[in-house]
């Protein structure tokens, strides 16, 4: 092998190596150690309201030792003070969504889980995704989230995820949980299903043909004359297939061959 050509190869792994890493690092969506970008309707780096807007939502709160996002459910947005078009009990649930980067199969987030949440009695905080199959057609709704409302089998507090075919499937607490602490929570599409995970606590479901996540949402709900609590969310992840990184280091390699 000649020098030139050893020469090429080692420029190529570089470019290649830096645009696999520039992908990984994009796969950070949001820390929120600082203000959000919000919005009624859909835009790019925006978050934007889902179904209902939620009384507050704002990024860059310390709290608990860190900077957070503070998502604010009100008594006042009730559904007898809200709105009549917007009176049904679908705007109960209240929250904001954001447009992840194409080819994304797996997001995750930290939720805080405080101890009023244990006797609230009803759901609390959401952490769902919008899929989509090949043909960016909507194929399913992943959703893990924290509840304590009463279940039909007597289930209190606990996560739980929700069956794309329909109906909700406790995953109860994960080992050596505790309230008043943060709690990772992942969604990924692996092989034809949609996997939830929080701590060891892991559900694996069909995922309706989807392929990919193209947004994130965070819920909280309020219901009957109206609830009123903080949700504290952190650390937003979300992260390309392989395939797609694969193809950014290629990429990297056929700009270095046409420019040398």
């Amino acid at each position: 092998m000649s020098y030139r050509s050893f020469a090429f190869m080692g420029a190529s792994l570089v470019i290649a190596a830096g645009f696999a890493a520039t992908s990984a690092s994009a796969a950070v969506i949001d820390t929120f150690d600082n203000a959000l970008t919000l919005g009624p309707i859909q835009a790019p780096g925006v978050w934007y309201t889902d179904r209902y807007a939620p009384n507050g939502f704002t990024g860059g709160v310390s709290f608990a030792g860190r900077t957070t996002l503070e998502h604010k459910i009100s008594a006042a947005d009730n559904s007898v003070n809200r709105p009549s078009s917007f009176s049904s009990p679908f705007y109960n649930t209240q929250g904001r969504k954001f447009d992840l980067p194409a080819n994304t199969n797996s997001m995750s987030i930290e939720l805080y889980v405080p101890a009023s949440y244990a006797s609230s009695g009803q759901r609390n905080a959401g952490f769902w995704g919008t899929a989509v199959n090949n043909a960016n057609a909507i194929s399913a709704f992943p959703i893990v989230e924290f509840t304590s409302g009463v279940d039909v089998d007597g289930s209190g507090p606990r996560f739980r995820g929700f069956n794309v075919l329909g109906g909700w499937i406790n995953m109860g607490l994960p080992t050596g949980f505790t309230y008043d602490s943060w709690q990772a929570i992942d969604i990924s599409l692996v092989g034809t299903n949609v996997v939830y995970t929080v701590g060891d606590l892991t559900l694996s479901q069909a995922s309706g043909g989807s392929t990919s996540f193209s947004n994130t949402i965070l819920q909280g709900h309020t219901i009957g004359l109206g609830s009123t609590y903080d949700i504290h969310w952190d650390n937003l992840n979300a992260i390309p297939t392989p395939g797609a990184i694969a193809l950014l280091g290629m990429s990297g390699l056929l700009v270095a061959r046409r420019r040398r």
